[in-house]
């Protein structure tokens, strides 16, 4: 175990540990325990207290991934529905491992979490801010036997499937921007990243990337671009990370089984009634244009509807960004 993984380890108790007490337990120098602390710090966004003569320590106790727990939480159900369940110290990005994974023989099914992402992405190459072991940050791969144009809307549907999940966990008023962001309260929580391989005609290798906030360091959310919450300060009582990882997984797995079937039909009333921007002013940045008018909903490809001088047309996601206008 790298020394920075190790020092969070012993720390996640949450009680006081010496430079000395860490570095005997570790095998290595006071001077390696250092490292490893700015490490934790300055690199991967953990709040570390050192205080003379006590040593360091975390705010809180905290509660590291574990695969047997995330299992534990699971229903038999979803245990046969998952494949290979990895959970990693420290990544690029989940959904790049996936799909690296998938290339060497990964299974429909198979699911990656990490305690810290070094590349988190969200849509469009976004950078998605990942501090270590304090949100959730997982891909999960299935492949669809479908054809590419029963696809559309997917994004939406797994976005649906997690608001289930997180009204499960406790939280009211979760709602849904389009293409696939979750907000609570006109502010982001969770995000969903979908990569795809495939034909045509399919079957369809999809990554369904989750990056959700659970506990969110504020020294580092300066970087964050857009309002943003977590679950820590909405719930009265954080549920924890196993917890919340294994409900999620039982939603999107079974969301995955309906689409295949069903497709969006099966999602379009649960969308409609968490739609946070139908009826309001939005903008639409494409690619090569700004063009503004009023959400008018989905269509039955999960398409936005558009209402321009009296006309609604239809706008796929894609290389889509959407802003509510500001007199929106």
């Amino acid at each position: 175990m790298r020394t920075p993984v190790a020092v969070f380890h012993i720390l996640s108790d949450g009680r006081f540990h010496s430079g000395a007490e860490l570095g005997r337990s570790l095998g290595v120098s006071r001077a390696a325990v250092w490292k490893a602390i700015q490490k934790l710090k300055h690199d991967w966004g953990v709040m570390v207290h050192a205080v003379p003569g006590k040593g360091y320590k975390l705010p809180e106790k905290v509660e590291m991934l574990a695969r047997e727990c995330i299992l534990g939480f699971l229903s038999a159900a979803c245990r046969q529905r998952l494949g290979k369940l990895e959970i990693l110290k420290e990544v690029d990005s989940t959904n790049r491992y996936l799909l690296d994974a998938v290339a060497s023989g990964a299974q429909s099914g198979d699911v990656v979490l990490a305690e810290y992402q070094t590349a988190g992405r969200g849509r469009r190459g976004r950078f998605w801010l990942s501090p270590f072991a304090q949100n959730l940050y997982f891909s999960l791969y299935w492949q669809f036997d479908l054809h590419a144009a029963r696809l559309a809307g997917l994004s939406l549907a797994m976005a649906v499937a997690i608001s289930r999940a997180l009204e499960k966990l406790g939280l009211n008023e979760v709602g849904l921007k389009w293409p696939n962001d979750l907000h609570w309260r006109e502010r982001k929580l969770c995000g969903i990243l979908l990569e795809m391989r495939g034909e045509a005609a399919g079957p369809w290798q999809v990554i369904i990337g989750v990056g959700l906030n659970i506990k969110m360091n504020t020294t580092l959310t300066a970087r964050i671009e857009q309002p943003w919450v977590d679950l820590a300060s909405v719930l009265a009582e954080t549920p924890g990370r196993n917890q919340v990882a294994a409900v999620l997984l039982e939603e999107l797995t079974l969301a995955a089984e309906q689409f295949q079937q069903y497709g969006l039909e099966a999602f379009r009333a649960e969308w409609r009634a968490r739609d946070i921007i139908s009826g309001r002013k939005v903008e639409l940045h494409l690619p090569d244009a700004v063009v503004s008018g009023v959400a008018r909903g989905i269509d039955a490809s999960g398409a936005l509807c558009l209402e321009q001088n009296g006309r609604v047309r239809a706008y796929h996601a894609g290389d889509v960004s959407l802003r509510l206008s500001h007199n929106g």
